[in-house]
């Protein structure tokens, strides 16, 4: 009889070998067309709160739908413990949301990345942020479109332009849109010059940017949480980041208002 120490081992082996040997071959033919007519991946977004634990699903669909204001409507699924799956039905209401991103519930950021292929949705890394940012201190002469789009690649990674940055007689900053890589802290400023002209700064601020950490310069925690704050000595935690690289919001006003 054998023992109870070596039988479970024999079951193990067993079970593996049978796991390495088996399988399902399957045909082309039994393959089933995909019917895209309920599901089309091409009209996804799949997104995560820059925060830790769970939220009110109920109420985040209901503040983001006021919020979005879709056409065709909006359908929206919780995946996993802070992972959504969000489906439009026409390219217009996708593209609003994508545009006008970053979007905020609870005063926490939503990360959204859009389906690129007929994909599993919960495999999808998200990781970057669409943000808004100001190029300040920046010459007259260095205002142009390729110098812009070499600055946005030094912030992060370069969507495009404001269309107004070149409109009017003067501009105090430019707008350009970038993609940030929220695993790297924010940029503060670069250095710029035109040939052996002495080096000039050029700042960033980042409009309706959200909560970022002034010691590590990174989003999503506040320095109370930074873990610099764990791994340095008091004396030797500065924060060389500031509340001066937020943008003020931009708020229009209607003069005809009453």
């Amino acid at each position: 009889m054998a023992s109870s120490s070596t039988l479970p081992e024999k079951i193990f082996e067993i079970s593996l070998f049978e796991e390495d040997e088996g399988g399902l071959a399957i045909q082309e033919g039994d393959v089933a067309a995909v019917d895209d007519s309920d599901f089309n991946w091409r009209l996804c977004l799949v997104g995560r709160f820059i925060a830790p634990g769970s939220l009110d699903f109920p109420s985040m669909q209901q503040t983001l739908a006021a919020l979005w204001k879709p056409g065709k409507g909006v359908y929206m699924k919780e995946l996993d413990t802070n992972k959504f799956l969000f489906q439009f039905f026409h390219e217009i209401d996708i593209k609003r949301v994508i545009d006008g991103s970053p979007w905020f519930f609870n005063q926490r950021v939503l990360v959204i990345s859009r389906m690129e292929s007929n994909c599993n949705p919960r495999l999808i890394s998200l990781n970057t942020l669409d943000l808004w940012v100001q190029v300040h201190d920046l010459p007259i002469g260095f205002m142009t479109s390729r110098i812009l789009e070499a600055v946005g690649g030094f912030i992060g990674k370069f969507k495009e332009s404001c269309p107004k940055n070149f409109m009017g007689v003067w501009r105090d900053y430019m707008r350009i849109r970038i993609t940030i890589d929220l695993n790297l802290p924010l940029k503060r400023r670069m250095r710029i010059r035109k040939g052996d002209n002495e080096w000039i700064w050029v700042t960033f601020k980042y409009e309706n940017g959200p909560t970022f950490c002034f010691i590590c310069g990174r989003i999503g925690h506040l320095e109370k949480f930074c873990p610099k704050k764990f791994e340095l000595p008091e004396e030797e935690i500065v924060q060389p980041y500031g509340e001066w690289m937020r943008a003020p919001f931009r708020r229009q006003t209607n003069p005809m208002a009453p």
